[in-house]
């Protein structure tokens, strides 16, 4: 098991390295220019104006994202107030350097200016200051809201817990007691599977993997064959012969999904009914899918009694961030659960297990 993701192990600093933010931090920086072109003031053509200020920018936003990316794993250690501290220095020394090789490339290519190279440094530094200034600003915001959504998820979490532990073990035992007279066997093979259930639960951490997810909702699957009889037919595929990546996944994020095409679909009906699970593989991720019948009056899963889907969407972006999805929705009068996440070779290694 890895340690728990809790909000007070929330890594301080964003993922810099995706295409995501370094597009969105390059519009911001040509933001910039664009109103530093556009300031009142100017004597020079706005657009010439435009143009140095988006070159000048752009290098410095690259060279410090580049940096920040490269520092990632050692920057994440510190705290707010020291990470602050040398994300502004970091940013101020890249202006500096960048604002010095700009005046001398541009005089010596004939630009006029009556700043001195001194006074040119300390208008960028300070332009610099007050733009990182709010970046900073704009990402205590983001910390604050990443870490209330963690405790949020982590109270959904437990709650989960609380929930489903009486919920199933009070099914299990009436399926053990109505087994005990006629089939003592199958009763002792119910108890097992009941004990494996409750014991991956109980001692689970935060963060499971896809094989003990895949262990569990079997297991799951097998209690509630022995309470339902013939009214479930289980399609679930034996495992490949290829062993599966060690995924790391939040805990109960595949159980949740049975027990709602469960709850949903066998329950409401009388005749027997198929959960179909298949496991695809793919360059970068693997998904898991599950199919039921969809009942006469149900349309959709999101609300009701059942476990909330957008709980383990959640838990699923604070882990993955968009490199996992959960997608949920009628396909060919069938109900279908399609789960998306990303192998071990396409996850950062921050993410590893």
């Amino acid at each position: 098991m890895t340690p728990p993701n809790t909000p007070e192990h929330t890594p301080l600093l964003p993922a810099f390295c995706t295409p995501r933010v370094v597009l969105a931090t390059l519009l911001l920086a040509f933001g910039v220019a664009l109103l530093l072109a556009i300031a009142p003031g100017m004597t020079e053509d706005r657009w010439v104006r435009l143009g140095t200020a988006a070159w000048f920018i752009a290098w410095v936003t690259v060279i410090t994202i580049s940096a920040l990316c490269a520092l990632q794993r050692p920057l994440q250690r510190l705290r707010p107030a020291a990470l602050s501290a040398v994300v502004m220095a970091l940013l101020l020394l890249t202006t500096g350097l960048i604002s010095a090789v700009a005046y001398l490339s541009l005089t010596h290519l004939g630009w006029q200016t009556g700043d001195s190279l001194p006074l040119f440094i300390l208008h960028n530094l300070t332009i610099a200051a007050v733009v990182g200034g709010m970046g900073l600003w704009i990402f205590s915001l983001h910390w604050v809201n990443t870490r209330r959504l963690g405790a949020q998820s982590k109270a959904e979490l437990d709650a989960l817990h609380a929930r489903i532990r009486p919920h199933f073990l009070f099914n299990s035992l009436n399926t053990v007691a109505a087994l005990i007279e006629t089939d003592p066997a199958a009763a002792e093979a119910a108890v097992l599977d009941l004990a494996s259930v409750f014991r991956a639960a109980l001692h689970a951490g935060d963060i499971s993997t896809l094989d003990e997810e895949i262990a569990l909702g079997r297991r799951y699957l097998a209690l509630e064959q022995w309470r339902l009889g013939e009214r479930l037919v289980i399609d679930w595929p034996d495992a490949p012969a290829a062993p599966l990546p060690a995924v790391p996944l939040p805990v109960l994020t595949l159980q949740p999904l049975l027990e709602n095409a469960i709850r949903y679909a066998v329950e409401r009906r009388t005749e027997p009914t198929s959960v179909r699970v298949t496991c695809l593989r793919g360059k970068q991720s693997l998904s898991l899918i599950i199919e039921n019948p969809l009942a006469p009056e149900t349309t959709t899963r999101e609300g009701g009694n059942g476990i909330s889907l957008a709980n383990i969407r959640d838990r699923l972006e604070l882990m993955f961030g968009d490199k996992a999805c959960l997608r949920a929705g009628v396909v060919d009068q069938s109900f279908r659960v399609k789960l998306v996440v990303p192998i071990p070779d396409s996850l950062p290694r921050e993410n590893g297990a």
